[in-house]
């Protein structure tokens, strides 16, 4: 199905509260959820996985079924 994964900063000195950090699109299933490891690394920084939601869309207009993730991290020091 159709994923849409949002990074958010919650806490950074380069970054302010909310800011969010990168988006990625792509097809996964429905475990990917559970998949997202625990610490992401970005652009040379280690991020730390405070939270996740999970958002599961199913649209009759369109045959595909769409799940959004967010994804709160914070920098590991």
């Amino acid at each position: 199905m159709k994923t849409i994964v949002k990074y958010m900063v919650l806490k950074d000195l380069d970054y302010q509260l909310g800011t969010l950090l990168f988006q990625e699109e792509l097809q996964a299933d429905a475990l990917y959820f559970d998949q997202i490891p625990e610490v992401i690394s970005y652009q040379n920084h280690q991020f730390k996985v405070i939270s996740k939601e999970l958002k599961r869309v199913q649209n009759a207009a369109e045959p595909e079924n769409l799940q959004r993730i967010i994804v709160k991290v914070v920098t590991v020091a």
